[in-house]
């Protein structure tokens, strides 16, 4: 049986954080020490990664917010990164997606990569999270238009 990647009880923490988040949104104290201060997020918010611990935990507090549904299901771990799988609501957008983080060597999440499902819900969620954050907007391009 392969060795898992050190660190879960951050990424276990980092859910609880998530999930446990009231009408205030998360509790940034919490969110910035499981932070690596040059974390780095690549995903689903415009077309530049996200980072800066700074940066980082505005971004999650401001998406937990605008957010009906921001609920982690699932912590998954493998050799080198651990994953958590998560549901987000905002509007009438909702996805399915994977959390995948890599963890620094003091046990703090350093890089993640978000990807989520389906395609045209993912557009229509950052649409209305780039409505709100000043962000540049998305467009859904099929070859039918």
């Amino acid at each position: 049986m392969p060795a898992l990647a050190p660190h879960r009880d951050t990424l276990d923490e980092f859910v609880d954080c998530i999930n446990g988040a009231g009408d205030d949104g998360v509790d940034t104290v919490v969110l910035s020490r499981l932070l690596a201060e040059d974390v780095v997020i690549h995903g689903p918010f415009g077309d530049e990664p996200v980072s800066g611990r700074d940066t980082v935990v505005e971004t999650i507090r401001s998406v937990n917010k605008l957010s009906s549904d921001d609920t982690y299901m699932e912590v998954l771990s493998g050799d080198t990164h651990h994953a958590a799988h998560f549901r987000l609501q905002v509007a009438d957008a909702a996805v399915n997606g994977i959390f995948f983080v890599l963890m620094d060597a003091d046990g703090r999440i350093a890089e993640v990569s978000i990807f989520y499902r389906t395609v045209p819900d993912g557009v229509a969620l950052q649409r209305a999270m780039a409505i709100a954050q000043g962000w540049h907007p998305w467009e859904l391009r099929t070859n039918d238009e």
